[in-house]
């Protein structure tokens, strides 16, 4: 596996990503196999994220949070000479997040990004990114997270999605205002312009902006009041700005729990949280 190895946050600016020439992927090609390794990395806090998100000040990182610490990790591996997929116009289509123990903001250790196995899709290609923190060899925090692009070999098939439950709660009320995007851009350093305006999403299919789907997870997260997970989420729809989605989440009891996110009765995210996660809405 071919390793970049980093000691301080590589810098990959929006122009190279976006002026980058990636051929795309064709049947029977392999991703190939890169990672990205920031050594001595900090766990890291930020409270612009947490006030975007809902989460108080203080105490042990959110759960979603070390994958935003892992963003310029994300576009180095993006921006890789041998990675053949554009970063511009990418979906996020699913995320897994586990921890096992808290994680608190001056904790040192390495973070790792990894490129996965990519599968066709109805058009265009699914692809997996593994990240993880490690202390001393060990994996104390981890995420998968598959994405979609359309420079692949799409199957054309319609394929039946699973059927999408319910969950219990009471629905609470999301703000996604016009400006969110690009809010929420800043602090991830997420400058994907499907997130920007309407201009700037068109030319990636979207009619309007969209927010980034892991603006969604963590902020119904925090509502929902998930601790160490593990969480398993698929965003079903798009949340275009501006926009009044509700969440729902079944009450805390025994065994794992349901959290949905509707607009106008579509479900845009479901997610299943772990056994261990404990908390309320609201």
């Amino acid at each position: 596996m071919d390793e970049l190895r980093f000691t301080a946050p590589p810098s990959v600016s929006l122009l190279r990503l976006g002026l980058r020439r990636a051929p795309g992927l064709r049947a029977g090609d392999r991703l190939p196999r890169l990672s990205a390794r920031l050594v001595g990395a900090r766990v890291g806090d930020d409270p612009r994220w947490r006030a975007l998100c809902g989460y108080p000040e203080g105490g042990p990182a959110p759960l979603p949070w070390p994958f935003l610490a892992a963003a310029a990790l994300h576009k180095a591996l993006l921006a890789h000479p041998a990675f053949p997929l554009p970063a511009m116009g990418l979906v996020h289509l699913r995320q897994t997040l586990r921890a096992a123990r808290p994680l608190m903001p001056d904790e040192l250790g390495d973070l790792v990004v990894e490129g996965g196995d990519w599968r066709p899709a109805r058009r265009g290609v699914e692809f997996d990114l593994q990240t993880r923190f490690e202390v001393q060899g060990q994996e104390v925090w981890g995420a998968t997270t598959t994405a979609w692009s359309p420079a692949g070999p799409g199957h054309g098939e319609d394929r039946a999605r699973p059927p999408v439950p319910e969950p219990a709660g009471d629905p609470v009320p999301l703000e996604v205002p016009e400006d969110l995007g690009r809010r929420y851009a800043r602090v991830s350093g997420d400058f994907n312009p499907i997130h920007w305006h309407a201009w700037t999403a068109r030319p990636f299919g979207f009619r309007r902006a969209i927010i980034h789907g892991m603006w969604t997870l963590s902020r119904a997260l925090a509502l929902a009041g998930a601790g160490l997970g593990p969480v398993d989420a698929r965003f079903l729809a798009p949340v275009p700005l501006p926009s009044a989605p509700v969440l729902r989440v079944d009450p805390p009891g025994p065994g794992p729990r349901r959290l949905r996110v509707d607009l106008d009765g579509r479900p845009c995210l479901v997610a299943t949280l772990g056994p261990t996660d404990e908390g309320t809405t609201g």
